[in-house]
């Protein structure tokens, strides 16, 4: 990697680029480690950002039997919130970072959407399930309908606090692209915001239906060329969209399924954390839970980001 010759700032005590804008980052927490981390992802990689951490409950969520009136509810609703919050503050301080607080009440993942719109948020992070003492591989409901329906970029952290302060940040980071206009936005946000990370481009070639990459390998020579050759094409337009800024970046093209492929890929190389456009090229991925971006950001066990648009 060459060395980075950048203008920068110190902000809050912590070294940042001049070139990135603030941002309004909105983080959903609700006491679960979880949640928590996603406040530690955000404090360490938008230190210069507004954050505001949110803590919603829903009426009767989790109380004991004896909160069985609307006044021991709201009691306990207040003081499960503030603990909450006052944690979230103390965790910002620990960072010499600030946060803004809200407490509300409702359906959390319709709270924390109209929050979003009303409050002009252009990106959320959140723990992939919350307090819930089932955990899981999968997106909790509350993360995924948010995930699916806001409006604005999402960071989704599947890792408990004490796991994800053993990851290095920005660390390597890896952008899968398929020549969409979202995968190349993603790769744009993650040259501008994290220059000093270890950016590995990635596409998968990916087997027809109903083939495997070794029956292709062994019966379809042609096809598999023809494959390839469009694979790196994607790969050098992606180098070439962030050529001007001064970025050193590896590519890799691997072969098979490309939500198999991006997950393996990240496992077996130690990466960090996933940035990728939340839509794809073809019109099926765009609409049909499952999706690669859907499939990742479920079975991903790091950090994984979805842009939506282009890059704030």
């Amino acid at each position: 990697m060459s060395l980075i010759h950048l203008s920068r700032i110190v902000c809050h005590g912590v070294v940042v680029r001049s070139s990135t804008m603030p941002v309004n980052i909105l983080v959903p927490v609700d006491g679960s480690s979880h949640s928590f981390a996603g406040l530690v992802y955000t404090l360490v990689s938008f230190p210069n950002a507004t954050i505001t951490a949110l803590h919603v409950r829903g009426l009767g969520q989790n109380l004991p039997p004896e909160f069985d009136s609307p006044e021991q509810d709201d009691e306990q609703l207040q003081r499960t919130g503030d603990r909450t919050l006052e944690r979230a503050t103390e965790i910002a301080s620990e960072y010499n970072c600030e946060v803004t607080t809200a407490l509300k009440r409702g359906e959390p993942h319709r709270v924390i959407l109209e929050h979003i719109s009303k409050h002009d948020i252009d990106h959320v992070v959140m723990g992939s399930h919350g307090e819930s003492s089932v955990a899981h591989p999968f997106l909790g409901h509350v993360t995924e309908a948010v995930v699916r329906r806001a409006p604005v970029s999402t960071t989704i952290i599947p890792e408990s606090r004490p796991e994800l302060l053993r990851r290095e940040f920005p660390g390597r980071i890896l952008v899968p692209v398929d020549g969409s206009e979202q995968s190349l936005a993603a790769l744009e946000y993650a040259a501008d915001r994290f220059p000093e990370g270890r950016i590995t481009i990635f596409h998968a070639v990916a087997p027809p239906l109903g083939y495997e990459s070794e029956a292709i390998d062994e019966g379809l020579g042609d096809f598999t060329e023809n494959l390839t050759k469009r694979g790196e094409t994607i790969l050098d337009s992606a180098v070439q969209t962030i050529e001007d800024d001064d970025l050193v970046v590896e590519t890799h093209l691997g072969h098979g399924k490309p939500a198999r492929s991006i997950i393996d890929y990240a496992i077996e190389n130690e990466v960090d954390q996933i940035i990728m456009g939340s839509q794809g090229r073809s019109l099926p991925a765009r609409i049909i839970l499952g999706s690669v971006a859907d499939t990742v950001s479920r079975r991903s066990t790091i950090p994984v980001t979805l842009i939506k648009g282009q890059p704030v």
